[in-house]
This record gives C-alpha cells, sequence and structure tokens, in this order.
C-alpha cells in the first residue's frame, strides 16, 4: 500500500520537476543569448556640469562637478534614456540644505557618451522630465545606424506577473572595466493606478529590464515624492517610447 502511494506521487511529481528544470534552463538559455547580443545596448554616459546655489539671498561659488550614470540606448541614432536623479545633483543638494529658500542651478557643460571600444560621443541633454525622473540624451552628430544594438519593444504580448522572475542588464565601473551583467530579480508588485510602474528587485536606475522571454519590460527609474526620489521602480516601456516620440516632435 505505503509502495503504491510512493509510486503514485513519484509519477505526479517527475512531470513538475522536468518542466521546472528544463524551463528554469531554456530562461537562462535565452537570457545568456540576449546578453551577448544587447549587451552594448546599455552604456555609460559622462557629465560634466557648472552647479550653483544660493540661499537666504546669497550666492556660493559655481562648482564644477563631473559623473558617470548608466543609460538604456532605444534607437539606432543613440536616443538614450536615463535616470534623471543619477545625472542631476539638483533634489540632492537640496535635500541636504533643507531651506525653503534655497536655489540650485545646473549647467551641462559637457556630456559623452562613452563607447565599449573607449570612444566618446559628444551629446546633448534633450529633456529632462522631473515627475518622471526622466533624463534623454542624444548625439549630437546625426547619423543613421549609428548604434546598431538597442533596445526596441517586443511584438510579443507580455503578461508579467507578480513573483516573476527577470533581469535587469548593467555595466560594471571603470574599476572593473565596464564589463557588462546582468542581476536576476522578481517582480514584487504591479502598480496600476495612477501609473502603472513595475517593482523590480536588485535593479539599478538607467538600466533595461527584460522578462523570461528576453522581452524589453522597462526602464528602472525612481518614483519621486515632492522632488525627491522616494523608490526605485520600473517605467513601462510603452511609456519609455511615448516619451521619446514626444521628445522627437519637440526637436524636429
Amino acid at each position: 500500500m505505503i509502495f503504491k502511494m510512493f509510486s503514485k506521487i513519484v509519477l505526479f511529481t517527475i512531470p513538475y520537476f522536468v518542466t521546472f528544470y528544463y524551463g528554469g534552463a531554456n530562461t537562462v538559455q535565452k537570457w545568456q543569448k540576449l546578453l551577448e547580443e544587447k549587451a552594448d545596448c546599455v552604456t555609460w554616459v559622462s557629465f560634466t556640469m557648472k552647479v550653483e546655489i544660493s540661499a537666504n539671498g546669497r550666492s556660493m561659488p559655481p562648482q564644477e562637478q563631473k559623473l558617470e550614470a548608466l543609460g538604456t540606448i532605444i534607437a539606432d541614432d543613440g536616443l538614450t534614456v536615463l535616470s534623471l536623479s543619477t545625472v542631476d545633483p539638483r533634489s540632492k543638494i537640496l535635500s541636504r540644505l533643507r531651506l525653503g529658500s534655497a536655489s540650485v542651478q545646473v549647467s551641462y557643460t559637457e556630456v559623452l557618451i562613452l563607447n565599449p571600444d573607449g570612444t566618446e560621443i559628444p551629446a546633448k541633454i534633450l529633456l529632462k522630465d522631473a515627475d518622471l525622473d526622466l533624463a534623454f540624451v542624444l548625439p549630437i552628430e546625426k547619423k543613421s545606424n549609428m548604434f546598431p544594438i538597442f533596445c526596441n519593444r517586443s511584438n510579443a504580448p507580455v503578461d508579467l506577473k507578480v513573483l516573476d522572475e527577470v533581469v535587469s542588464m548593467g555595466k560594471l565601473g571603470k574599476n572593473l572595466y565596464r564589463q557588462s551583467m546582468l542581476i536576476k530579480g522578481w517582480v514584487n508588485a504591479i502598480i496600476l493606478k495612477p501609473r502603472k510602474y513595475m517593482v523590480i528587485e536588485k535593479t539599478k536606475p538607467g538600466t533595461p529590464v527584460f522578462d523570461k522571454n528576453a522581452n524589453w519590460l522597462g526602464v528602472v527609474v525612481y518614483k519621486m515624492e515632492r522632488g525627491l526620489p522616494s523608490a526605485v521602480v520600473t517605467l513601462p516601456t510603452k511609456d519609455i517610447l511615448e516619451i521619446a516620440d514626444q521628445v522627437r516632435a519637440r526637436t524636429k
């Protein structure tokens, strides 16, 4: 009797084990292929800026700052989207000052897209959206197919659920030779209103997120509250591309 029950349990669980094992292996292969083919859709961008601070009627001497941030290339002309909070120090400075009368002005003197081969492409900021924490950067020299590797929307329907596994694509820092990498995480929550966001663990602002079939889901940004970053979220691809279309329409 016990033997029969054990046999039934084994026969019942084997199909699920096989499906889980081979399904997971297939997903890993897709992600490895994604990294091999799309690694350069993530890029470091260098920003040099002049920061001017005034508070209580007094102005501090202008300071030059230089920083690097990760961005996602979303078109073959090099249009790149970043998390604004990672390239604009205004909110961080204001949070430290804690003065209602304080003012911070940031003017960018140089923007460079850093290619994997070490070349630097001069660029400019087209749009800064403080509400959605987005910044769009485009090379100054206009050339089609300048960036053949970029993130594009999948035609396949994406049915994302809580606890689904995903990966975010990034690059390590200069000290680790800017090596491309994938980070596996899970969907913790999907917010639908007032705007759709995905809450995904182990993600870094400015980087793209992909599902188990390597479909591009969106770009990681900060959820802003009263002008300050409050949480790390993923803004869907649809919203990113709609805003990108608006950016292009304004700059024509």
